[in-house]
């Protein structure tokens, strides 16, 4: 068995993960306070205190609207980064972003501070970011869809895609299929939550309705066997998250995980930390969480690593070298903790 400190050395890549839900609470108190925003509580230790997920999308909105301006943006987007590179040895990640949940900034300049963020973190720390603009279900197909206009627009290298995200009951993925028709003739990536606590089928439509190449989340599926024959012969990935899928799924946690079950049917999956502060986690904890259920080994553990790298929207010479310093230094890893061990 791995444990976590070993974990959080090795080199890491993440394709699930909310920007303005990797604020921490006391960031975005100040921020708040700054702008004069008004927040459920100015109380860091309840800030983040949700029943479920409605209560979480409130608060979740509450801190959207305390990222004002495109500074706010650069200072999330850095802080966000280099925490997760310090704490876990995070190398890569694709990070969503709500440009409709800041209807008074302008999505160019939205995009530029978050840029001017994710370009001084890796320089600063060697964490690769890129950018997917995340449709907010909840909001008109008109709205989505002058989204992404405005992606294709201002194109630029570290923005890989589109998504779809907030509460799965109030936006199914057919509303939208116009929208994901023109963000793929303009060679946008394309993925979308779906099936996080039920509904199964909004995975099979996320696939064939919106032509999705990925799914985050997709629990539900493991309880419907049409879907799920449905998304293996699709050989679709699951961008699963280890955390949240225990807070949606109490009843189902550890070795009963549902994204468990997803591996041992097949499914290609990576884990992912998600809206880590608001959760209590990072991306080192959502690998510990994993390699306890699973029993992962340190070669599991990196195994698990490369598949992230399958699946991420990058070009073929970056893919190799991320999994060329990932297997080094995942083999230097592993030789130092052999002296160690030797050592005792």
């Amino acid at each position: 068995m791995i444990d976590e400190s070993l974990l959080r050395r090795l080199p890491k890549a993440e394709l699930h993960c909310h920007l303005e839900g990797a604020v921490p609470a006391e960031t975005a108190i100040m921020l708040a306070r700054r702008n004069g925003v008004r927040l459920p509580t100015y109380d860091a230790q309840q800030l983040y205190r949700f029943a479920d997920l409605p209560q979480f999308l409130t608060v979740y909105r509450a801190v959207c609207a305390s990222i004002v301006t495109a500074a706010d943006f650069a200072e999330v987007a850095y802080a966000a980064q280099a925490d997760a590179a310090i704490a876990a040895n995070l190398r890569y990640r694709e990070l969503f972003v709500n440009p409709t949940n800041h209807p008074d900034l302008p999505y160019p300049r939205l995009l530029a501070g978050v840029l001017d963020g994710l370009r001084a973190a890796q320089v600063d720390h060697g964490v690769i970011g890129r950018l997917i603009p995340a449709i907010n279900r909840e909001q008109s197909a008109s709205v989505a869809g002058d989204l992404v206009e405005a992606v294709i627009a201002h194109r630029v290298d570290e923005v890989v895609g589109i998504g779809l995200d907030h509460n799965d009951v109030l936006g199914p993925p057919v509303k939208f299929a116009g929208v994901y028709a023109r963000a793929r003739a303009a060679g946008l990536r394309r993925t979308a939550h779906a099936g996080e606590i039920a509904q199964a089928r909004q995975v099979t439509e996320s696939i064939e309705v919106l032509g999705c190449e990925r799914i985050d989340h997709g629990y539900a599926i493991i309880d419907d066997p049409v879907a799920l024959a449905h998304a293996l012969a699709s050989g679709v990935h699951f961008a699963t998250c280890w955390s949240t899928c225990a807070w949606f799924h109490p009843d189902r946690i550890g070795v009963a995980s549902p994204i468990v079950a997803m591996a041992a049917a097949g499914l290609p999956l990576s884990i992912n930390s998600d809206d880590p502060p608001m959760f209590g986690t990072d991306i080192g904890r959502e690998y510990h969480g994993a390699a306890t259920a699973f029993g992962w080994t340190l070669d599991d553990a990196q195994r698990a690593a490369l598949t992230v790298l399958d699946a991420a929207w990058i070009d073929d010479t970056e893919r190799r070298q991320l999994v060329d310093e990932f297997r080094r230094e995942t083999t230097d890893l592993g030789a130092s903790t052999a002296e160690l061990d030797i050592a005792e």
